[in-house]
């Protein structure tokens, strides 16, 4: 009995010494957080789920559309996001959730993706995962496309990050667990902006055919895809606004939604630009995503697109979620400013 009270002392011990060097030395940034807070939404409560890289990240924001629609949502978004881990994501997702509908983006099936290159952006996936099949299934796939990547690294993040105590006052520094929960809901908006310009003919029929798609990025999608169908959970296809598009890569991926019969929306065609009114002096952080006043009329056009065309409830006046998102809307809205408006 003894010696089984010296080992469970010894564990615990170990794991709260081991998971607090863990948050003093894991870089933690916005991307992870928003990731990691999800798991602390009820159960079967989010109306939308947003899965993709930081065009959604930065661009969607769920608490604006709960606060003039009433439904609810989530980004689970990062930098870049490898196709395996927004099938990872979405998959888990599913687990927790069961929205009345799943946004894709999907940009990345013209991408192919290099996993050595790559990998702070797939930490900023991955380190705010849970432990989970789906995580495994993520791991397992990098490492064999980058052997210099370990699992026990993406297990473990002190393993990865265990020199940073060289970048860092030891002293001054505070341990920072990953979030538990978000005012946001996903949404890491930016206040900068850099003037930019449509480039002459953007977005019209020039004849050019459209990059391949990359095969792995085409498979995880359809994957994705046929996971919603099986959970008979309809699917958007979504383009945000960004520099780098053009009128053959949009065409080809309504064909792709067609062919797997998700439904399609490119922000960037002609008609639905018009009605979004971005200002590219004003509403741009840079070429490929919004700032905070790009966002906030992305979101606006959009939750009316979505509202009209889905059976999405609004739970304003249902105390079940009515309490705890207003008051997160209360947040968000003083953070950006909204309140004001």
């Amino acid at each position: 009995m003894k010696i089984m009270l010296k080992c469970i002392a010894f564990v615990t011990v170990f794991s709260m010494l081991f998971s607090h060097t863990t948050n003093l030395l894991m870089r933690h940034d916005d991307e992870a957080n928003e990731i990691h807070a999800f798991y602390s939404e009820p159960k079967d409560s989010i109306d939308v789920l947003y899965v993709g890289s930081s065009p959604l990240l930065r661009g969607v924001s769920p608490m604006l559309m709960w606060q003039e629609h009433g439904f609810t949502g989530y980004v689970r978004a990062s930098a870049l996001q490898a196709p395996v881990v927004s099938y990872g994501l979405l998959s888990e997702s599913l687990r927790h959730q069961n929205p009345s509908l799943v946004v894709l983006l999907c940009d990345n099936i013209f991408l192919e993706y290099d996993y050595a290159e790559r990998e702070g952006d797939l930490r900023r996936g991955l380190d705010g995962m849970k432990m989970s099949p789906e995580k495994l299934h993520i791991m397992q796939k990098v490492t064999e496309e980058d052997p210099r990547q370990s699992m026990l690294s993406y297990a473990f993040p002190l393993m990865r990050y265990h020199d940073r105590w060289k970048e860092i006052d030891l002293a001054e520094e505070e341990p920072e667990p990953l979030l538990e929960h978000s005012f946001k809901k996903g949404n890491v908006y930016l206040r900068e902006n850099a003037p930019q310009a449509y480039q002459a003919h953007f977005m019209e029929p020039t004849g050019e055919a459209a990059p391949a798609f990359q095969e792995e990025a085409r498979g995880y999608i359809e994957k994705s895809i046929a996971l919603c169908k099986e959970k008979e959970i309809p699917v958007l296809l979504l383009h945000l606004p960004k520099m780098a598009w053009s009128y053959a890569q949009s065409m080809a991926l309504q064909s792709f939604a067609e062919e797997n019969g998700a439904m399609y929306l490119d922000l960037d065609l002609a008609e639905n630009r018009a009605q979004l009114g971005l200002d590219p002096q004003m509403d741009y952080y840079e070429q490929g995503h919004m700032n905070l006043t790009g966002t906030v009329k992305v979101s606006r056009w959009l939750g009316n697109w979505l509202d009209e065309r889905y059976d999405l409830p609004d739970h304003r006046n249902d105390p079940a979620y009515a309490e705890n998102w207003n008051i997160d809307w209360a947040e968000y809205a003083q953070r950006t400013g909204l309140s004001e408006n």
